[in-house]
């Protein structure tokens, strides 16, 4: 439970209203009711919230709401965040070691750590200070992780992979995976190439459930500060991921393709191996990249280009059908034309 005012403390806000106010659940306007704190980020919604049950609001700056109680603020969507955090999150309580992980003599643990039943830690690892790994997780051989993780029930993370501090890596996800190298012999069938190198993931970056980051062949792939990676992501070998990207569900990266800081690859977005996204594109959803893209522009299509073009093309694509119907139209028409003018010429 928190009261409004210490909602105001920890969003830096402005508060209007009654301070005392306990608020214990965050609610979406229309659900809200007594006890839940909502939120309002655009004035047209401000009819709407008066007639709520909330208790209390963060609002925009600017938004003001007659005869009740809210916080203002420059980002509702940042504070309501900052608020959920206190209200949901409680900081893990079982500490330890439990007895059922198998946990590798040569393993270096940091402090006030917490290890789950059946994980399995292999030599040289080394775990961060306040890390949490959940069940069922395997780590590799001189897998590094860092401060303040938290590593989700059935994760991989293979040898050698560098996870960094405040990392967040859901169900399921496989790091270090072998990147997908072949070489085809003279017989025709494939030889696999060694994947020797590692994956490095820096601070802040989360991965969701079941997404696949692969070591690369032999140096690394890399996925920068900031970065979220979406469920059934696959990202491949030797790719580097700039800082703050995000890469949403079903997305994938071939090999030694290069995104730079700020680029958005909305659902199901392709990107082919050896591409360069320049800074802060925005790739739509089921877009194809198979060329270099310049950044700061909004992409659509496969082929992808800059998106008015491509929705252009697309408009243009739904008229084929009846500018087929018109060609053959006029194809009869000259038909007809032509039989009549022979005709005319044998009399």
């Amino acid at each position: 439970m928190l009261t409004l005012s210490e909602i105001a403390d920890i969003t830096e806000g402005k508060l209007t209203g009654e301070a005392g106010i306990e608020i214990y659940r965050v609610s979406d306007i229309p659900e809200a009711k007594a006890g839940d704190l909502s939120f309002v980020c655009e004035e047209k919604y401000n009819k709407q919230a008066e007639l709520s049950k909330a208790s209390a609001f963060i609002v925009k700056e600017g938004i003001v709401m007659a005869g009740r109680s809210f916080v203002s603020v420059p980002n509702p969507h940042y504070a309501v965040a900052r608020v959920m955090e206190k209200l949901y999150y409680k900081e893990e309580t079982d500490k330890g070691v439990h007895p059922s992980a198998l946990v590798s003599k040569n393993v270096k643990l940091g402090r006030n750590i917490a290890i789950k039943p059946y994980v399995i830690i292999e030599d040289g690892a080394e775990i961060g200070d306040n890390t949490v790994i959940h069940p069922f997780t395997f780590i590799g051989k001189n897998a590094r992780i860092g401060l303040s993780t938290v590593i989700y029930p059935n994760v991989v993370i293979r040898e050698d992979v560098v996870i960094g501090n405040h990392v967040i890596i859901h169900a399921g996800a496989v790091i270090g995976s072998d990147g997908f190298g072949y070489t085809k012999k003279e017989d025709h069938t494939f030889y696999k190439i060694p994947q020797v190198g590692k994956v490095v993931i820096e601070d802040y970056v989360e991965i969701g459930a079941n997404a696949c980051i692969d070591r690369a062949m032999l140096f690394e792939t890399r996925v920068k500060q900031g970065t979220k990676i979406d469920n059934l992501v696959q990202v491949a070998h030797n790719t580097s991921i700039g800082e703050n990207c995000i890469l949403a569900a079903q997305s994938g990266v071939a090999g030694s393709a290069k995104l730079s800081n700020g680029v958005i690859l909305a659902g199901q977005v392709g990107v082919a191996d050896h591409v360069t996204i320049g800074e802060n594109a925005f790739i739509l959803s089921q877009a194809g990249v198979s060329k270099d893209l310049e950044g700061n522009k909004v992409y659509a299509g496969s082929p992808a280009e800059e998106a008015r073009q491509a929705w252009k093309n697309m408009a243009e694509v739904k008229r084929l059908s009846e500018l087929s119907s018109k060609v053959k139209l006029l194809q009869q028409r000259l038909k007809e034309i032509d039989e009549y003018l022979k005709g005319q010429v044998k009399k």
